[in-house]
C-alpha cells in the first residue's frame, strides 16, 4: 500500500489552464539500515519522482524539500516564466529556493 503525500502544491502553467502537482511523501526508514528517505514527486512537464536520503527523518525531509525546489525553480518552465502560483509568473513558487539558485530565485532555505 502506497502511502499518500504529506503535502503538496499546485502550480500554474501560463500556456494552459491544466495544473502541476509537487508533492512530498513521508519520510521512511530503511530496512538494511539506519538511514531515512524521503521521495516526492513533480507532475508533467516537469515529470520527476525521486527518492532521497538522509541519517535522520528530519535530514531526508529537508534535502527531499531542497532538491524538489531545485528542480522546480531550475526548470526551464520557471527560467521562461510559464511556472507559477496564483496566477503570477517568474517570481516565488511559495516555496524557498536553495542558495545556490538565488540570482534566478527569490527566498533562500
Amino acid at each position: 500500500m502506497e502511502i499518500g503525500p504529506i503535502a503538496e502544491v499546485v502550480f500554474d502553467l501560463s500556456y494552459t489552464r491544466d495544473k502541476m502537482w509537487a508533492r512530498v511523501y513521508p519520510p521512511e526508514r530503511e530496512q538494511t539500515s539506519e538511514d531515512w528517505s524521503c521521495a516526492f514527486a513533480i507532475d508533467e512537464p516537469i515529470s520527476v519522482r525521486r527518492t532521497i536520503f538522509g541519517v535522520s527523518s528530519v535530514q531526508a525531509l529537508m534535502l527531499a524539500l531542497k532538491t524538489m525546489s531545485a528542480y522546480l525553480y531550475g526548470s526551464d518552465l520557471y527560467k521562461r516564466g510559464e511556472l507559477g502560483i496564483y496566477g503570477r509568473f517568474g517570481g516565488s513558487l511559495s516555496i524557498p529556493a536553495p542558495k545556490e539558485m538565488l540570482d534566478i530565485a527569490p527566498y533562500p532555505f
